[in-house]
């Protein structure tokens, strides 16, 4: 008798446990939802850390080419931007140097460069060198 519910506790005991087992389901670690941004070592475009948006705009009453800078990253960063604008009325080429704050600080890791042009349409094209600082 003995014998009989020993392993008849076993075999409750073997059906709970396998049970159990399958009803678990493996979750991937929980990463977090931005991970950190580091930005590359040297001059480079920072494609990571930064964002960028180019707009032809008015300001006041003269056309203007403006450059968006937004830093991503948790870093300082300087960016030297160039352009260079063509449109039925002749070209036009520009640089200037932003400093980008880490993206925590908010507003700050926001700048823009513009500048004037001879009308608000054409092609465009430019480029950023950043680094971190």
């Amino acid at each position: 008798m003995t014998n009989v519910r020993f392993a008849s506790v076993a075999l409750i005991l073997f059906a709970c446990l396998t049970g159990a087992a399958s009803a678990q389901t493996v979750t991937a670690p929980a990463q977090p939802e931005h991970p950190t941004l580091k930005p590359d070592p040297g001059t480079t475009g920072q494609i990571n850390c930064i964002s960028e948006e180019d707009t032809f705009a008015r300001i006041g009453t003269k056309p203007a080419f403006v450059i968006k800078l937004e830093n991503k990253c948790q870093q300082r960063l300087t960016c030297r931007v160039y352009a260079y604008v063509t449109s039925a009325k002749g070209a036009t080429l520009g640089h200037g140097t932003l400093v980008l704050a880490a993206a925590s600080k908010g507003g700050a890791a926001k700048k823009s460069f513009t500048m004037r042009v001879k009308m608000t349409d054409g092609n465009s094209q430019s480029t950023r060198e950043c680094r971190a600082i």
